[in-house]
């Protein structure tokens, strides 16, 4: 089970490559139109040619469905995708770690968990482990703007982070509470999600294809059997067995994937600053994890 999470976050780092990649061929929206439409057609495809597979989306959790489909879908792969034409795959990745402190602070509003002094310290410091990160701009990034020492495409990468946090607590609700497939779930989430991109491309975005045709179709059938079909569905069956923190945590492996694959595809730089960031939000995270660790521990 260890292996199925160091191959989900591995892959979840080559999706970031894989993301930037497909940018330089088609726009944004579009492009999360096409995954998403094409692989939530996969999934419910798949599920109901299961001859012993028999289910369908309940009306009591029709909600949870579209919170996911919101959050999880619409908003963290078109805001992905819109910062990515900006800022380095790593530096993506790693602003990818403040997954574990939204989760925790979502979590704290659900479920009503209080929050020891030594939580506090680890979520403090985490985020502030991402500074050196974040006044390291791009000439891109400048060229777009900010508010503060923030560039647009890393608050839009953290609203991402956030919205996925969010959808983590959501799908779990499906998953373990409701006891909804994990393949049904996201199958609904995507298929939502991608009307809803593929709307906003119609409004906003007069030129979809911009590049290769035949580049783009091999990028996107890459991306859909990673993301959509592999750890789309992947996460939400560990969701089942591990928890929303442990698997959030875990997620730190997804940088360490990302700075290998952007140096071999990109020729990107690895700086002071993400080494800096990269070690205080581990701290941050570990000191998080091990008092929650010594409260199982005691509560047994």
């Amino acid at each position: 089970m260890i292996l199925q999470v160091l191959i989900l976050y591995s892959l979840f780092g080559f999706s970031f490559t894989i993301g930037k990649m497909i940018l330089f061929y088609a726009s944004p929206f579009f492009i999360v139109a096409l995954r998403m439409l094409i692989g939530g057609a996969c999934l419910l495809t798949y599920i109901y040619a299961k001859h012993r597979i028999r289910c369908y989306p309940q009306k009591s959790d029709m909600w949870l469905y579209i919170q996911n489909a919101v959050f999880g879908t619409y908003l963290f792969y078109s805001l992905r995708a819109w910062s990515l034409q900006y800022i380095t795959t790593t530096k993506a990745a790693l602003l990818f770690n403040l997954f574990p402190f939204f989760t925790a602070i979502i979590s704290y509003f659900h479920l009503k968990e209080r929050f020891s002094i030594q939580k506090v310290f680890g979520l403090s410091l985490g985020f502030l482990g991402m500074i050196p990160l974040l006044i390291n701009n791009s000439s891109y990034e400048d060229l777009i703007g900010g508010v503060s020492f923030l560039s647009w495409p890393e608050l839009l990468m953290i609203a991402a982070v956030a919205s996925l946090s969010y959808s983590t607590v959501v799908m779990q609700k499906l998953v373990k509470h409701r006891q909804c497939p994990p393949v049904l779930a996201n199958g609904v989430s995507m298929l939502i999600g991608g009307a809803m991109a593929l709307t906003s491309a119609m409004l906003v975005e007069p030129i979809w294809i911009r590049g290769d045709c035949k580049m783009l179709a091999l990028l996107a059938f890459v991306q859909i059997v990673i993301s959509n079909l592999i750890c789309s569905n992947l996460q939400a069956h560990l969701l089942r067995h591990y928890s929303t923190t442990f698997l959030s945590l875990a997620s730190f492996l997804s940088p360490l994937s990302a700075v290998i694959y952007g140096w071999l595809f990109f020729h990107e730089t690895v700086t002071w600053h993400f080494f800096a960031s990269f070690a205080t939000v581990f701290i941050g995270l570990v000191l998080y994890h091990f008092d929650e660790l010594r409260k199982k521990i005691h509560a047994n």
